[in-house]
């Protein structure tokens, strides 16, 4: 479907780990991603043989990947050529999962999904767009099917922003292979939003919470689809 001249272009590369090859490679262990740790999470979300379902921002397809041995079926999502290339050779002769070039306002909401995932991927769309986004999952999932979303959300209020965000930038520094200026340009130039504001575009978008946890600047939202 053709989209109008002021539709977000949700398929125009940001950020180096979607587009450059070398960052493709290590993208994984700067994240911290595991097979042991994907796989308990898919557990916890009761995946399982007829479990149908998306990952969107699937990067490497750790996740998804993981997914085919547990599911009926997986669609792996991204918009990065780069990243869908590594799923791709993750996933070997694995045949119940395709591969789409696709983002949240682009994909296939087909009606029929009982879980959608997303790491990571959601702070790349501006607010706004964050709850077009989440509409359309919605739209994406049968009635009572689940939406899990973990990203870099900020728990806290604005005044707290400068403290907040140069504790991560230390964090990161420290714990992973991110450098102070690539935490900045998240900070400065992608969409990482606020707990508060992200809870309620998931509602008002037809969600139901289940869960909401924090650790640190991290946050998971586990929803349901409101028939």
């Amino acid at each position: 479907m053709t989209q109008p001249d002021w539709w977000y272009d949700d398929l125009k590369q940001v950020g180096l780990d979607f587009a450059d090859e070398a960052q493709v490679a290590t993208y994984d262990d700067r994240q911290g991603a595991t097979v042991a740790e994907a796989r308990r999470l898919l557990m916890r979300l009761g995946v399982g043989p007829s479990t149908a379902m998306a990952d969107i921002g699937c990067g490497t397809g750790l996740l998804a990947c993981e997914a085919a041995g547990m599911a009926r079926s997986v669609r792996a999502i991204d918009i990065s050529p780069a990243m869908l290339e590594a799923a791709r050779a993750r996933a070997g002769t694995a045949r119940n999962i395709v591969f789409e070039q696709a983002g949240f306002l682009t994909f296939a909401a087909s009606g029929d999904l009982g879980l959608i995932t997303s790491q990571f991927a959601l702070h790349h769309l501006p607010d706004m767009w964050k709850a077009v986004a989440l509409t359309r999952m919605r739209d994406a999932l049968k009635p009572g099917g689940r939406l899990y979303i973990r990203d870099v959300v900020f728990n806290c209020g604005p005044d707290a922003i400068p403290r907040t965000v140069e504790s991560w930038i230390g964090h990161m520094t420290r714990e992973s292979g991110y450098s102070r200026a690539e935490v900045a340009t998240h900070v400065r130039e992608e969409h990482s939003t606020f707990a508060w504001i992200l809870a309620r575009l998931i509602t008002d978008a037809g969600f139901r919470l289940i869960s909401r946890e924090h650790d640190g600047v991290y946050a998971e939202f586990v929803a349901e689809a409101v028939a």
